[in-house]
């Protein structure tokens, strides 16, 4: 390998580490919002209700869908466990026995297109709203 290509691959790695931690805060900051969730949601859902090829960037936004709305459901749970009262419904949402993330995110989907002034909202907010009015704990 020459001295070039040496340096070459030496610049490219150090600009790789020193932007990294600038997109990292840049993602941390800029929150999704309801109008993005809903539009992959909506994708998740063609996609396992469509017997046909879909493309591979459907699958890409269709799981993205599918693990937010998962991980707010397992951060919620975690949450919910560690608080002295967990079958609050104001604060909380409580998921039936057998109910799938499908299930749920099609509820998000519903939520979403029942409140569009709400969609410049950040997502995790919105997410718990559909949540909590749908699947409501009892006391």
């Amino acid at each position: 390998m020459s001295i070039g290509s040496k340096l070459c691959t030496l610049a490219t790695t150090l600009t790789f580490v020193f932007l990294m931690p600038q997109s990292a805060s840049a993602i941390g900051t800029a929150a999704i919002d309801g109008n993005e969730v809903l539009d992959r949601c909506k994708t998740y859902i063609r996609t396992i209700d469509n017997a046909q090829a879909v493309s591979q960037s459907d699958y890409v936004d269709g799981g993205f869908c599918v693990g937010y709305v998962t991980g707010v459901i397992d951060d919620h749970f975690m949450w919910q466990v560690n608080e002295g009262s967990p079958t609050d419904p104001t604060k909380h949402f409580c998921m039936p026995d057998g109910a799938t993330p499908g299930q749920a995110v099609r509820v998000v989907v519903k939520w979403l297109e029942d409140h569009p002034a709400r969609l410049h909202e950040r997502a995790i907010g919105l997410v718990l709203s559909a949540l909590r009015e749908s699947f409501t704990c009892r006391r």
